[in-house]
């Protein structure tokens, strides 16, 4: 059966093609290889957005039905993993997934209905059992999910325009807030849904917590106070439509830059510390990059392929590898 209620909902929730054309921002020298390691089925609802990896796998969610699956790295075999409370049609969806220290894995879920509870949810190691971490009355769309080096988990609204600090007994504290987190449905000549999305991907550091907006095509430092404490967001690159509109998951490659999904535009993104933005890779294998992981010095990427399956065209949905 085609998640068609579900998928409508996402295609407004989370990005519309820009109404003008973007201008292409060159490519670096020697752009990477990518090719699909896993390919999922678009009709089933197999449309994946959270993306965490592991020394031999990849665990990832997929947004309409709840459902988390293990990819293994070298053969691109898939199997059952856990099941998230499935969203109601029309109503939310799977975001992000992050693995703790402990090697839990913990996954937002955005929810608009009372029926299933919106929030955090963690998923043991070793059974797959799943239940309910944190949840507030701000956090219906948590979105990109990153622990520090001390087990708190940090987490984005890109509804409400919230990171959140979360602790090990899954108490939600709204970290950092403003107008920089914030979503505008006019940014970027309007090319959103007609309603804001905010703060999506987080990366989180030692002295900074780093996270894209996606109306804003903005990639945004976060200071980390000696007690804790959010700073002002400072700007790192962007606004940008043409290089960063449709920003989605973060990453941070070997080398010190970062790497952005743009998912609207099937691009992904290297900006280094200093705002500089070039194109790492960029069109097939590529359809709607969703989610970026590194293990060593390869790059992962979720096809979340929204666009196509909604129009009804030729998807792909799978999980992309980048050579470095």
């Amino acid at each position: 059966m085609r998640h068609s209620l579900i998928l409508a909902t996402f295609i407004a929730l989370v990005s519309t093609a820009c109404s003008a054309n973007p201008t292409n921002h060159a490519s670096e020298p020697g752009s990477p290889a990518t090719a699909l390691v896993a390919q999922f089925d678009a009709a089933a609802g197999e449309l994946p957005e959270g993306l965490t990896v592991t020394a031999d796998s990849a665990y990832v969610g997929f947004a309409p039905t709840g459902r988390v699956v293990r990819v293994d790295l070298a053969s691109g075999k898939q199997a059952p993993f856990a099941q998230l409370p499935a969203p109601v049609p029309n109503q939310g969806f799977l975001t992000g997934l992050a693995a703790s220290p402990a090697g839990d894995l913990y996954a937002g879920l955005a929810s608009f209905v009372p029926e299933v509870q919106a929030g955090i949810y963690r998923i043991e190691k070793g059974s797959g059992e799943v239940s309910l971490f944190a949840k507030d009355e701000a956090l219906p769309f948590p979105n990109g999910l990153a622990f520090d080096a001390d087990g708190a988990l940090f987490a984005t609204d890109s509804g409400t325009g919230t990171v959140f600090r979360v602790d090990a007994k899954g108490h939600a504290e709204r970290w950092a807030t403003g107008a920089e987190l914030l979503g505008d449905a006019k940014a970027c000549n309007g090319a959103g849904p007609g309603f804001a999305i905010g703060a999506n991907g987080i990366l989180v550091e030692q002295d900074a917590v780093y996270v894209v907006n996606l109306d804003h095509a903005t990639l945004l430092r976060i200071p980390r106070g000696a007690d804790g404490s959010a700073g002002a967001a400072v700007v790192v690159a962007g606004p940008d439509c043409e290089a960063l509109g449709g920003a989605d998951g973060l990453a941070r490659a070997p080398d010190g830059a970062f790497v952005v999904a743009v998912n609207r535009q099937n691009k992904l993104m290297r900006v280094t510390p200093a705002g500089v933005v070039t194109t790492l890779a960029s069109g097939p294998p590529l359809d709607f990059p969703a989610s970026v992981a590194y293990r060593g010095d390869t790059l992962f990427a979720t096809n979340f392929a929204l666009q196509n399956a909604s129009a009804g065209l030729p998807a792909q949905p799978g999980l992309v590898r980048v050579a470095p």
